[in-house]
């Protein structure tokens, strides 16, 4: 009997020093919506910041001492968007009926974002007296060194007109001057409405986006595309999902991980490839019989994505929930990291301060979890956030969580 006591405790011992040791010991902090609620998490302390509304998509500045987020009287109302300071605990109304497409400048508070097609500016020193900056726009993005914003427009309401890409150049004391940067032709039989927002390489030298054709072509396929900030190379790679997640470079050099295939089934037809840049040349990662639905970078040698077994059934919501795996980019070793149960999947795996995180759901339910990356363990950080939205098994996690990495 004694020694059954002491088995037991050993075990019991053993599984608070493992969920222990996968807390975090950094100061991380997440903005994230619960019961439809803004919330943040702030080291140890969960905070509610709103009680009535619908909230969705926060968004950190680059200095982590504000949140953007958009907010309606309900779901399916008209999203206004916000802001709230940390230090002074206020939230502020910025503009009503604003589209999902609000980014933070990377090195100020400052925050771009569209209303329909027009594109305003909003320093947080000046609230309540937003610039507009340019009408008739696709998508921006923020510059790399904060001084302007990359704009998409079209030439013509034509939607087989071609793509005028510009640098919006911000100047104090007068107005914006815009230079053309470069114009994407379209091809007689191509069909392209608009650009997904910009991404940068590390050294800055290559720029990725999405060509996106109307709505309704939009739900099963978008085109993948990398151009030379010097504007001498443009490349159409691949057809992707319009998941701005599924497509991000690599921390330290020109590698560009995405998750390629047509159609709108997150269940099939859903592989990882990583792009060398400027040699253009393509691995896929991704064994046969098996999809990849997110991924994330842990360092130049390895990718971890969100995989599970492939699946063209109709039943969709039967299909099995993914797992993460760890992928070693100089041996192709491929080592399963996480092992949720059955019901449950593992998506939207982040990086940082040496923590992996990610988000765990069972279709109804939702936790944030935690792991260190240099050790075994797991644990979960925070507890039942809301859902975000799906589209055949493509889950917006954005809408739901923000995690601050502090670049």
């Amino acid at each position: 009997m004694l020694k059954k006591i002491l088995l037991l405790a050993i075990l019991v011992f053993s599984f608070f020093s493992v969920a222990a040791s996968a807390e975090p010991k950094e100061n991380l902090k997440a903005a994230f919506v619960r019961n439809n609620h803004l919330w943040i998490k702030l080291k140890d302390k969960e905070i509610m910041l709103t009680g009535t509304g619908y909230v969705r998509y926060p968004k950190w500045s680059f200095d982590g001492s504000w949140v953007a987020y958009l907010k309606g009287a309900m779901e399916g109302d008209m999203m206004n968007l916000w802001l709230y300071n940390i230090k002074s605990n206020r939230h502020f109304k910025v503009k009503e009926n604003v589209g999902g497409n609000f980014q933070w400048s990377p090195n100020e508070n400052t925050i771009g974002f569209q209303v329909a097609s027009k594109l305003y500016i909003l320093h947080t020193s000046q609230l309540g007296q937003f610039m507009p900056i340019r009408k008739n726009i696709e998508s921006f993005s923020w510059l790399p060194t904060g001084n302007g914003l990359l704009i998409s427009t079209k030439k013509s309401a034509d939607p087989q007109s071609d793509i005028i890409l510009s640098n919006v150049i911000l100047r104090k004391k007068e107005k914006p001057a815009v230079k053309h940067f470069y114009t994407i032709k379209i091809g007689e039989n191509e069909v392209f409405a608009s650009t997904s927002a910009f991404k940068w390489s590390n050294d800055k030298k290559w720029i990725s986006f999405l060509l996106i054709p109307t709505a309704s072509l939009s739900a099963d396929g978008n085109t993948l595309c990398v151009l030379s900030t010097n504007g001498k190379t443009f490349q159409k790679m691949d057809e992707m999902l319009n998941e701005s997640a599924w497509f991000q470079w690599a921390p330290y050099n020109g590698l560009l991980g995405y998750v390629s295939g047509g159609g709108r089934e997150a269940t099939s037809n859903k592989r990882t490839h990583v792009l060398r840049v400027p040699s253009m040349e393509n691995d896929t990662l991704t064994p046969r019989g098996f999809v990849d639905r997110d991924l994330t970078w842990q360092n130049n040698r390895t990718i971890i994505v969100s995989r599970s077994k492939e699946n063209d059934s109709e039943e969709i919501d039967e299909t099995a929930l993914p797992s993460l795996y760890k992928i070693n980019l100089l041996d192709n070793k491929q080592t399963q990291v996480t092992f949720p149960s059955e019901k449950n999947g593992d998506f939207r795996p982040e990086i940082v301060k040496n923590n992996l995180i990610w988000i765990r759901t069972d279709r109804k339910n939702a936790d944030v979890m935690i792991s260190p990356t240099y050790k075994s363990g797991e644990a979960v950080w925070i507890k039942n956030i809301n859902l975000g939205s799906s589209f055949y098994e493509k889950w917006s996690w954005d809408e739901v969580f923000s995690l601050y990495t502090g670049r």
